[in-house]
Protein backbone atom coordinates (compact mmCIF):
# COMPACT_ATOMS: atom_id res chain seq x y z
CA UNK A 1 0.00 0.00 0.00
CA UNK A 2 1.42 3.29 -0.86
CA UNK A 3 1.80 5.93 1.49
CA UNK A 4 1.38 9.56 0.76
CA UNK A 5 2.69 12.75 1.83
CA UNK A 6 0.76 13.47 5.02
CA UNK A 7 0.14 13.21 8.70
CA UNK A 8 -2.08 10.29 10.52
CA UNK A 9 -2.54 12.11 13.62
CA UNK A 10 -2.58 11.10 17.26
CA UNK A 11 -3.81 7.58 17.61
CA UNK A 12 -6.46 6.56 20.89
CA UNK A 13 -7.65 3.10 20.36
CA UNK A 14 -10.52 1.51 22.40
CA UNK A 15 -9.23 -1.92 22.86
CA UNK A 16 -12.96 -2.96 24.13
CA UNK A 17 -14.51 -2.03 20.63
CA UNK A 18 -11.96 -4.55 19.30
CA UNK A 19 -13.71 -7.61 17.31
CA UNK A 20 -13.75 -9.54 13.96
CA UNK A 21 -17.28 -8.00 13.35
CA UNK A 22 -17.41 -3.92 12.79
CA UNK A 23 -19.79 -1.70 14.07
CA UNK A 24 -19.99 1.55 11.56
CA UNK A 25 -21.07 3.34 14.92
CA UNK A 26 -18.02 2.14 16.93
CA UNK A 27 -14.89 2.79 15.04
CA UNK A 28 -12.24 1.40 17.83
CA UNK A 29 -9.95 4.23 17.17
CA UNK A 30 -10.41 8.37 17.03
CA UNK A 31 -7.67 10.19 15.78
CA UNK A 32 -7.20 14.02 16.29
CA UNK A 33 -4.48 16.87 15.60
CA UNK A 34 -1.98 18.43 17.84
CA UNK A 35 -3.06 22.30 17.20
CA UNK A 36 -1.31 24.55 19.92
CA UNK A 37 -2.19 22.96 23.26
CA UNK A 38 -5.17 21.11 22.36
CA UNK A 39 -6.14 17.68 20.70
CA UNK A 40 -8.67 18.39 18.01
CA UNK A 41 -10.88 15.50 16.37
CA UNK A 42 -9.87 14.67 13.28
CA UNK A 43 -10.68 11.33 11.75
CA UNK A 44 -12.13 7.86 12.83
CA UNK A 45 -10.18 3.84 12.17
CA UNK A 46 -11.54 0.97 12.66
CA UNK A 47 -9.24 -1.72 12.96
CA UNK A 48 -9.51 -5.63 12.97
CA UNK A 49 -6.42 -7.92 14.34
CA UNK A 50 -5.98 -10.68 12.56
CA UNK A 51 -7.10 -13.65 14.16
CA UNK A 52 -9.24 -17.15 13.89
CA UNK A 53 -12.27 -17.03 12.61
CA UNK A 54 -11.13 -14.31 10.31
CA UNK A 55 -10.11 -14.88 7.34
CA UNK A 56 -10.93 -12.26 4.62
CA UNK A 57 -10.51 -8.51 4.77
CA UNK A 58 -13.35 -7.11 6.81
CA UNK A 59 -15.93 -4.24 5.53
CA UNK A 60 -17.41 -1.83 7.22
CA UNK A 61 -19.05 1.95 5.52
CA UNK A 62 -18.93 0.05 2.58
CA UNK A 63 -15.15 -0.03 2.37
CA UNK A 64 -12.69 -2.92 2.63
CA UNK A 65 -10.14 -2.25 5.60
CA UNK A 66 -6.74 -2.13 4.06
CA UNK A 67 -3.90 -4.92 4.97
CA UNK A 68 -2.79 -7.27 6.37
CA UNK A 69 -0.22 -5.22 7.74
CA UNK A 70 2.49 -5.16 10.17
CA UNK A 71 1.82 -3.30 13.83
CA UNK A 72 2.87 0.58 13.26
CA UNK A 73 6.92 0.05 15.23
CA UNK A 74 7.05 1.81 17.82
CA UNK A 75 3.92 2.46 18.64
CA UNK A 76 2.67 -1.48 17.81
CA UNK A 77 4.59 -4.50 17.64
CA UNK A 78 5.53 -5.27 14.18
CA UNK A 79 4.08 -9.03 15.05
CA UNK A 80 0.75 -7.12 15.24
CA UNK A 81 -0.70 -7.69 11.76
CA UNK A 82 -3.94 -5.88 11.27
CA UNK A 83 -5.96 -4.85 8.89
CA UNK A 84 -7.50 -0.70 9.24
CA UNK A 85 -9.10 2.30 7.56
CA UNK A 86 -8.98 5.46 8.39
CA UNK A 87 -11.79 7.37 7.55
CA UNK A 88 -11.53 11.53 7.43
CA UNK A 89 -14.91 12.67 8.51
CA UNK A 90 -13.60 16.02 10.32
CA UNK A 91 -10.94 17.12 8.47
CA UNK A 92 -10.84 17.19 4.50
CA UNK A 93 -8.84 14.87 3.09
CA UNK A 94 -7.08 15.91 -1.12
CA UNK A 95 -5.91 12.16 -1.16
CA UNK A 96 -9.66 11.26 -0.46
CA UNK A 97 -11.77 10.10 2.75
CA UNK A 98 -9.72 6.61 2.66
CA UNK A 99 -6.56 7.27 2.83
CA UNK A 100 -4.57 6.39 5.77
CA UNK A 101 -2.76 9.61 5.50
CA UNK A 102 -3.54 13.32 5.20
CA UNK A 103 -1.76 15.88 4.18
CA UNK A 104 -3.54 18.74 5.82
CA UNK A 105 -2.95 16.98 9.10
CA UNK A 106 0.34 19.01 10.79
CA UNK A 107 1.87 17.20 13.85
CA UNK A 108 4.72 19.05 15.33
CA UNK A 109 8.34 17.66 15.46
CA UNK A 110 8.53 17.28 18.68
CA UNK A 111 5.84 15.81 21.44
CA UNK A 112 3.80 13.22 19.94
CA UNK A 113 5.31 12.81 16.39
CA UNK A 114 6.66 9.53 14.97
CA UNK A 115 7.91 9.37 11.50
CA UNK A 116 8.30 6.36 9.90
CA UNK A 117 8.13 4.38 6.81
CA UNK A 118 4.53 2.77 5.72
CA UNK A 119 3.84 -0.63 7.28
CA UNK A 120 4.71 -3.56 5.29
CA UNK A 121 2.04 -5.72 3.76
CA UNK A 122 1.65 -9.76 4.92
CA UNK A 123 -0.36 -12.61 3.51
Amino acid sequence: MAYRAGGMGVHFLNTNLISPKLDPTKPQVLIYEPVNDKLVLVAAEWFVPVMPGVTEAPTVLGQTLQGPMEGHAPIMAPGLHHWDLHVWLWKDNPSGMFSPTNPNVKCPKTGYSYSGDAPKMVH
